[in-house]
């Protein structure tokens, strides 16, 4: 089955809105802790951006028949083995997936601390995923 570029495109372009969405948004760590409103926004928005990007590696994991696409962590991987994503990037976004599960079904054990130093990485490897998604699409007849 081939890779359906536009709904990879549409996709990405939806991603680009979620993070840029969370990094204008402007907080301290005590807000972040005190205020259930931007934990609740902030959550979503990760939620929503780590979401996409599993959709976006499943969805040219499956076109291209991979072997071994389990889970969202193992599709990531996959992308790197085949080069879709550089294996440094593979091997780092593969956190991904759990900040996902995190955000989903341990939101009562969420560490806004530990989310208010990171998730300006995680913001910047959903931005790199993108670009080398892009680029791998655009390559692509």
């Amino acid at each position: 089955m081939p890779i359906n570029k536009t709904i990879i495109l549409d996709l990405l372009e939806k991603l680009q809105e979620y993070l840029f969405d969370l990094e204008n948004m402007n907080f301290t760590l005590d807000e972040l802790e005190e205020n259930r409103d931007i934990q609740h926004l902030i959550n979503h928005r990760l939620h929503t951006a780590v979401e996409i990007c599993i959709d976006i590696a499943m969805h040219i994991a499956s076109a291209l028949e991979l072997p071994g696409r389990d889970s969202a962590i193992d599709v990531i991987l996959l992308l790197g083995k085949k080069g879709i994503i550089n294996k440094k990037l593979a091997e780092e976004f593969q956190k991904a997936p759990k900040l996902r599960n995190l955000l989903i079904h341990g939101y009562a054990r969420v560490d806004y601390r530990l989310l208010f130093k990171d998730y300006h990485q995680d913001i910047s490897q959903m931005k790199e995923f993108a670009l080398q998604i892009k680029k791998y699409i655009e390559s692509l007849p």
